[in-house]
């Protein structure tokens, strides 16, 4: 029962961070046509405020950490569609919740996690060549702490470590590409690599290579497999890989895993598009 327990609490917060799956258009520079929306098993809901804004929050998530994310177009540039990203969150309620000894606990329960807001800005430039989307992003993202954080507080587990990281080491930087490219006139592939760097954090007299260079960084790619069912529905399959550098060393690991198996199944998701009127 402690396993399971545990499990779910991992589940929920992996569920968070495994919620940048590509949706139609959300990691390019392309904006929701006015008033429409989209929303998936573990996607934030997604809406077109204007028609050259839209926002995005986890529903599910809010009550546990707050968070919303906003989209501005702006001019193209060298005939690039270009677009800005501004996201908030603030998880200090779901680590106090997984802060405990025992069941559900990844964090020790001596340690009161303080109010901590979490800042991310990215540019996003998004161009078709030969048939095939190409997308690509930089930003920096800020952690701002309203108090006393404890060093020894990280959660060290691929994609929450460096994510969190940005609170211990208060600022990061991160780049990367998105790839999509239709097969069918419903079945399209996505891929992307992305590199998310904590400058100078973790850096020792025996690091070399990478660690040396950017201090402790995480290597994610993703491929999926996305098949449209209807205009309004479609089916993702597909795995995301990590390798990155920690506290006890550098480690890969391909998601999502499921602990109480030891063993990696690939992921599924559902996603709904709809217009309101």
């Amino acid at each position: 029962m402690n396993r399971i327990a545990k499990a779910g609490s991992l589940l929920l917060l992996l569920s968070i961070c495994l919620a940048d799956v590509q949706k139609w258009s959300s990691h390019s520079a392309h904006i929701l046509p006015h008033k429409h929306w989209e929303m998936g098993l573990f996607q934030p809901f997604r809406y077109g405020y204007s028609e050259s804004l839209e926002y995005s929050t986890h529903p599910l998530w809010f009550f546990v950490m707050p968070n919303v994310i906003f989209k501005k177009k702006h001019e193209d540039f060298l005939k690039y569609n270009m677009a800005s990203k501004w996201s908030m969150y603030y998880p200090t309620p779901i680590l106090n919740m997984v802060a405990r000894n025992g069941i559900g606990g990844f964090i020790d329960p001596t340690f009161q996690m303080p109010p901590m807001l979490g800042l991310s800005l990215s540019l996003l430039m998004t161009k078709q060549m030969v048939g095939t989307e190409l997308t690509f992003s930089s930003g920096f993202d800020l952690g701002i702490n309203f108090g006393e954080l404890e060093e020894r507080s990280n959660i060290e587990l691929p994609l929450l470590y460096h994510r969190l990281g940005v609170f211990q080491n208060n600022y990061g930087l991160h780049t990367g590409i998105d790839i999509e490219k239709n097969i069918t006139n419903k079945t399209s592939v996505f891929l992307d690599f992305d590199l998310s760097i904590l400058p100078g954090m973790g850096i020792g007299k025996s690091d070399s290579g990478m660690g040396k260079i950017f201090g402790e960084y995480a290597i994610e790619h993703k491929l999926l497999l996305m098949h449209n069912r209807s205009d309004g529905f479609r089916v993702i399959t597909g795995y995301k890989f990590i390798y990155g550098k920690y506290p006890f060393g550098e480690e890969s690991r391909l998601l999502p895993f499921v602990p109480l198996l030891d063993l990696w199944v690939p992921m599924i998701e559902l996603q709904w598009s709809g217009l309101r009127k």
